[in-house]
C-alpha cells in the first residue's frame, strides 16, 4: 500500500507550483517548470490508484470528478499556455490582441462541441455521477482519445471536466492579456519611458508575500479610498517593484488553503512592533 494519499498529493503539486513561482523563473521558463511538476505530480497520483482501492462508489467518484481533475487542469492550463505564449506573434497590440480573441474562440467552440455535458458541470449536477466518473470497462467519450487513456486511471469524463475547466483558465489569462495590452496601446511612449526612469525598485522578497500586501491594501481600501480593482493594484505593484505577478488568482487561492493565512503581514506586524520598541529603549 501506498503512504501518501490523493490529498498529500494535492498539497504537494500546490506547495511546489508556489516554490517555482516564487523563484526567478519567469515566462516561458516557468510555465516549463509547472508543466514538470503537474506531470510529475500525475504519475504519483496514477500509482496511487494501481496500488490503491477505494472504498466505496462515492470515494471513487470524489477522486475522478475533484482529485484528478484538479491536477489535470492544472497539466492542461500550462501546457496550453507555453503553447499559446510559443506561438505568440511578436508584433503590434492589435494583431496580438485578434490571436488571444482566437484562443478565446476555440476555447468556448469546445463547451459548445460538449454541450449537454457542460451543462451538467455548469449546474453542479450529480445524476449522472456514477456513470461519469466511475471506471467501466470501455471508455466512449470521443475527448478522451486527446490524453492517455489508462482504464485503471480514467473514467469517460474525468478528462472532459479538467478540459473544460482548463479551458475556462485559458479564457480568463487571455481576457487578462488583452487588457494588459490595451492598457499598454493607451500608454504612450513617453509614458513608458518616465516609468523605466523613476521605478527601480525590486522585489526581492516571495511573490506570495507581495501578494498578501497587496490583498491587504486592496481589501483596507487604503487605495483610491476603494475604487480600484485587485487587477489594477497588481498591475501597479508589477510597475513599481518590476516583476511579474501573472497567476495572482490562482495564489489568492493558495493563500487561503494555508494554515496562516497572513503569514508575512504578521511578519511584517512583528518588525515594525519591534523596531518601534527598540525606539523606545533608545
Amino acid at each position: 500500500m501506498s503512504k501518501s494519499t490523493p490529498d498529500k498529493i494535492v498539497e504537494k503539486l500546490k506547495d511546489n507550483l508556489a516554490t517555482a513561482e516564487n523563484n526567478e523563473s519567469r515566462g516561458l521558463l516557468l510555465i516549463e517548470q509547472s508543466i514538470g511538476i503537474c506531470s510529475s505530480s500525475l504519475m504519483e497520483l496514477r500509482e496511487w490508484v494501481n496500488q490503491n482501492n477505494f472504498k466505496d462508489k462515492e470515494e471513487e467518484i470524489h477522486f475522478f470528478k475533484v482529485t484528478k481533475p484538479y491536477m489535470l487542469v492544472e497539466y492542461l492550463y500550462f501546457s496550453k499556455l507555453f503553447e499559446i505564449e510559443i506561438r505568440r506573434p511578436v508584433t503590434t497590440v492589435r494583431v496580438q490582441k485578434r490571436y488571444l480573441k482566437k484562443i478565446i474562440s476555440k476555447a468556448q467552440c469546445f463547451f459548445n462541441e460538449n454541450l449537454e455535458f457542460y451543462q451538467y458541470y455548469r449546474d453542479k449536477s450529480t445524476h449522472l455521477d456514477d456513470k461519469y466518473f466511475v471506471r467501466h470497462r470501455t471508455i466512449n467519450c470521443l475527448t478522451a482519445c486527446r490524453f492517455i487513456v489508462d482504464p485503471i486511471f480514467s473514467t469517460s469524463h474525468d478528462y472532459t471536466l479538467a478540459a473544460m475547466q482548463a479551458n475556462e483558465k485559458i479564457i480568463v489569462y487571455c481576457k487578462a492579456e488583452i487588457r494588459h495590452l490595451e492598457e499598454l496601446g493607451r500608454a504612450s511612449d513617453l509614458q513608458r519611458l518616465l516609468l523605466q526612469a523613476k521605478l527601480n525598485f525590486k522585489w526581492t522578497g516571495s511573490k506570495t508575500d507581495l501578494m498578501e500586501m497587496i490583498y491587504g491594501a486592496h481589501g483596507t481600501d487604503s487605495i483610491n479610498n476603494g475604487n480600484v480593482e485587485i487587477k489594477e493594484l497588481v498591475k501597479g505593484y508589477e510597475i513599481f517593484f518590476n516583476i511579474e505577478l501573472p497567476r495572482f488568482y490562482h495564489t489568492f487561492s493558495e493563500m487561503k488553503d494555508r494554515a496562516n493565512r497572513t503569514k508575512f503581514l504578521d511578519l511584517m506586524k512583528k518588525c515594525l512592533i519591534k523596531r518601534m520598541d527598540d525606539a523606545d529603549e533608545k
